[in-house]
């Protein structure tokens, strides 16, 4: 399961940062991605540009877009934005007939339930209280 969260923020700004870098649990955490792809004449072009937490990646291709990255500083600015709006979102280690899967959700329930809805797909008769009383959830270290 990925350690992504579904998720849109309010503030524009953060939610480009949080799009640019895959909408990680962890913004600080090293991502599958870290890029912002923009028309270079853009207003959002000029805009990163003149900021210190985007950086342009090389000249793009001609006629193409740009591509910016998320600079540690922004990260950080992300994660505190996080704590800030009291994001909930943690990753969860879920176990269920010897299986752990890292699952994502805003509480053990959640997780346990999203668990369910994975191995349902394997487990087509299985009844919902025999599943909740096997499988254990646990914050992830």
């Amino acid at each position: 399961m990925s350690r992504q969260v579904n998720r849109d923020l309010r503030d524009k700004a953060m939610d480009h940062i949080d799009h640019a870098l895959g909408r990680p649990v962890d913004p600080l955490v090293v991502s599958h991605r870290n890029r912002f792809a923009v028309d270079p004449d853009s207003k959002t072009a000029k805009e990163y540009e003149a900021s210190p937490f985007w950086s342009r990646n090389g000249k793009g291709a001609p006629g193409g877009m740009a591509f910016y990255h998320v600079t540690a500083e922004r990260r950080q600015a992300l994660k505190q934005h996080l704590k800030e709006i009291g994001d909930q979102h943690r990753i969860y280690a879920a176990t269920y007939l010897g299986q752990t899967q890292t699952v994502v959700a805003i509480s053990a329930a959640k997780a346990k339930y999203s668990l369910l809805l994975e191995v349902s797909d394997c487990f087509c008769d299985l009844p919902f209280g025999k599943f909740s009383r096997a499988a254990t959830v646990r914050k992830a270290a």
